[in-house]
């Protein structure tokens, strides 16, 4: 067995919950941040075929049947944390900045209000009562470290190390983790190896992107895409002095590049429009067909990452065909939609492909 050891720290606070949806540091989502980021690290050597993903993947990470005769299996990969405890952030930071959003409006005024951008991004784990509120009363707060050791087969090194280079690079944790909360840093300790920097020619190495168009023809997500301009990978310019400042940008970037996309028409929508692809639901516009129940997740994803002791944003994708009841927009109403996102990227001041 291969022993690993690294310093996890937090970019941004994780809304991580146990049973009682209390922020606390566990094991299970660690195990299944490296199980996430395993598939992709082994999906193009796998011909992208999920049967043998998965029947590989089972034999690694173990499974639980679900029934009593079904055939349970112990995990290849053992996963301690130097401690479980619970998160230090009890009540939400105060004086949250606020950014306009072009369609939220006063009801009395009919002007524009500005709209909190942590509780934008953070919506469910935080709620407005008079401000933003923690809805559970506890969350693992940025900076708040940890200690985690790994035991990993010897044959699985390669695609083990491609997978944690991943989750370094691209791993959150935690509720709303698709917007950039629990953004985890991973640092090797002495006598691990250390994890490579992220940038163009190391993710073009590791195997792990696909082209936008092949990306769509498969309903989950299995690489980081790419276009003719290069990887699906944005960094902001700038740098900033702490995650509320990161968090503001990457708001009113999501704000942005959604509202782009805009709408003809009211709601209920007859027919899916280019703003549901990204996710769904969307307030104010669903889809007829669609109704309120179905769920699309966002495939474009944020994480911070730490340089020296400033943040730098970074927004990535990991296009997949959507899983939705009556899409009749087709592979060319996908691409269309993504390449119009891309282009708003593109053209932002504050942002530049990896290079």
């Amino acid at each position: 067995m291969l022993k690993h050891r690294y310093q996890l720290t937090l970019a941004s606070p994780a809304f991580l919950g146990n049973a009682d949806q209390k922020g606390v540091w566990r094991t299970p989502p660690l195990k299944a941040l490296i199980r996430e980021w395993w598939r992709i690290a082994v999906a193009r050597d796998a011909g992208y075929d999920v049967q043998r993903i998965k029947t590989h993947e089972t034999t690694l990470f173990g499974t639980a049947a679900d029934q009593a005769d079904g055939n349970n299996q112990k995990s290849n990969i053992r996963l301690a944390l130097a401690h479980w405890h619970e998160g230090q952030c009890k009540t939400w930071p105060t004086g949250e900045s606020r950014v306009t959003h072009p369609e939220v409006k006063d009801r009395n005024t009919g002007k524009l209000r500005p709209v909190g951008s942590e509780l934008y991004l953070g919506y469910g784990p935080l709620v407005f009562q008079q401000g933003t509120r923690l809805k559970n009363g506890a969350a693992l707060q940025a900076d708040e470290t940890n200690t985690l050791r790994l035991a990993l087969p010897d044959t699985e090194q390669p695609d083990l190390e491609r997978a944690l280079t991943l989750a370094h690079w691209f791993g959150t944790i935690g509720g709303r983790s698709r917007n950039g909360w629990g953004s985890l840093l991973w640092t090797a300790a002495e006598g691990t190896p250390d994890l490579p920097a992220l940038s163009r020619a190391a993710l073009e190495n590791s195997g792990c992107t696909r082209a936008l168009r092949d990306c769509l023809t498969l309903d989950w997500p299995h690489a980081i895409g790419s276009d003719a301009k290069g990887m699906l990978v944005w960094r902001s310019g700038e740098t900033f002095g702490d995650w509320h400042a990161a968090m503001k940008f990457l708001a009113r970037t999501k704000i942005n590049f959604r509202h782009d996309l805009g709408f003809v028409g009211g709601q209920p929508h007859r027919e899916p429009q280019g703003r549901h692809l990204l996710a769904y639901p969307v307030t104010n516009h669903s889809v007829r067909d669609w109704g309120n129940n179905a769920r699309l997740a966002n495939t474009l994803r944020f994480k911070l990452h730490r340089e020296g002791d400033a943040l730098r944003a970074l927004i990535y994708h990991t296009p997949c065909k959507p899983t939705l009841p009556h899409d009749n927009l087709g592979l060319r109403g996908l691409l269309d939609t993504w390449q119009q996102v891309y282009r708003f990227l593109d053209d932002q001041p504050t942002l530049a492909r990896l290079d």
